[in-house]
């Protein structure tokens, strides 16, 4: 099977506009399946998504070091037998509960700085944006609402918070100082609003939105005014990133299948919304483009048949080469958790040299990383447990 049916799929991918939420997915994922739910761990990023995230691997211990000593990847594990925040050298080595907690917590996202982590947790009952130093000290709760908050995003300066606020089957972006002050809702629209992405210069940010009956890409400035919508397809389209340049933005697209079948595809546009272009023509689903720290590659996840590999391109779409298997069919996975897992996945380290990404090749889903080219693939996580949602620190770029 090459093409998915669309109404299945409706049933287990998430909806673009509340992926930065992933446990919306995992809650609903826990009310079918309560006896399964630490299998169910979506452990996958920004991503496919994600979120947040995306592959990585090394070679040489002089490679490893090459990104920066500090340079570390804070992942979520089931292994202590609750979702849990950990923390890992990108060797694999040291790797850290900084939670410690009864309750999901999910989603990390580094400050800019490297000197703190937000993550969600719903360890108060409900889904809230909490904040801790990177060593798992001064956990701080930056949200206090009765609706559910996830998905937090840094400035690029590090001094405010984007997040997504669900209440009610709505979903809206909102933002905040680091300190969890100033909550202001930016978005105000009927339907969900989500996914919410800082352009490079901080200046704007890039969100998905139903507003308009399918999920479309918009910008708007970073207090919320000057809303734009940049896409205009009868389908879905999801997942912007910012080159780091902030000239263009990748994105994926349904909008080349029909009715009854997805064929996402990966587009990429002008800032304005001008120019888009598709980049990958498969009969499959790609997913989760995210440009390499120098703007000359694009990683992202195919997902064919059940199973999701991590791809590289060009960024004009030429060079296309598949890097690592990721999540495969079986091994205990369902299609709707190779979909999820795969989802945020892969991330770029910081040097641009190494791609990290989600398998579950040795049985269950790991944290792998490998070189750029897809060489000296390693299991960092090694445990007997699920672990992925994970995200590179700040370090060391190319050249400096």
């Amino acid at each position: 099977m090459t093409e998915l049916d669309r109404a299945s799929l409706d049933r287990i991918l998430p909806s673009t506009s509340g992926s930065a939420d992933w446990g919306d997915v995992l809650s609903r994922s826990r009310a079918g399946h309560a006896h399964r739910r630490r299998r169910l761990v979506v452990l996958a990023a920004a991503a496919l998504v994600v979120v947040a995230g995306s592959a990585s691997a090394f070679g040489t211990v002089r490679d490893l070091l090459s990104t920066g000593p500090s340079s570390r990847i804070a992942f979520a594990s089931d292994r202590d037998g609750n979702d849990e925040v950990y923390v890992m050298n990108v060797d694999g080595s040291r790797q850290r509960n900084l939670t410690r907690k009864t309750g999901v917590d999910l989603a990390p996202a580094w400050s800019p700085d490297g000197r703190k982590i937000a993550f969600r947790s719903d360890r108060d009952g409900n889904g809230e944006v909490y904040v801790m130093n990177a060593d798992g000290s001064g956990l701080r709760r930056l949200t206090r609402d009765a609706a559910s908050d996830g998905g937090p995003v840094w400035s690029p300066d590090g001094r405010k918070i984007a997040f997504v606020r669900s209440r009610d089957g709505n979903s809206e972006v909102y933002v905040m100082s680091a300190d969890g002050s100033g909550q202001r809702k930016l978005t105000r629209a009927p339907e969900r609003d989500g996914s919410p992405a800082w352009s490079p210069n901080g200046r704007r940010i890039a969100f998905v939105s139903k507003r308009d009956g399918n999920e479309e890409i918009y910008v708007m400035d970073a207090d919320g005014s000057g809303q734009r919508r940049l896409t205009r397809s009868p389908v879905r389209d999801g997942d912007p990133a910012w080159s780091p340049d902030g000239r263009k933005i990748a994105f994926f697209s349904d909008r080349d299948g029909t009715s009854d079948v997805y064929n996402s595809e990966v587009y990429v546009m002008n800032a304005d919304g001008s120019g888009q272009r598709r980049l990958t023509r498969d009969a499959a689903l790609d997913l989760s483009p995210v440009w390499s720290p120098d703007g000359r590659k694009i990683a992202f996840v195919r997902f064919r048949d059940g199973n999701a590999d991590v791809y590289v391109m060009n960024g004009d779409g030429s060079g296309q080469r598949r890097l690592a298997r990721g999540v495969r069919r079986g091994h205990r996975t369902r299609v709707s958790q190779a979909i999820a897992f795969a989802a945020p996945s892969p991330a770029w380290s910081p040097d641009g040299r190494r791609i990290a990404f989600v398998s579950n090749r040795d049985g269950n889903f790991e944290v792998y990383v490998m070189n750029a080219d897809g060489s000296g693939q390693r299991n960092l996580t090694r445990s007997p447990a699920n672990e992925g949602l994970f995200a590179w620190s700040p370090g060391r770029k190319r050249g400096t």
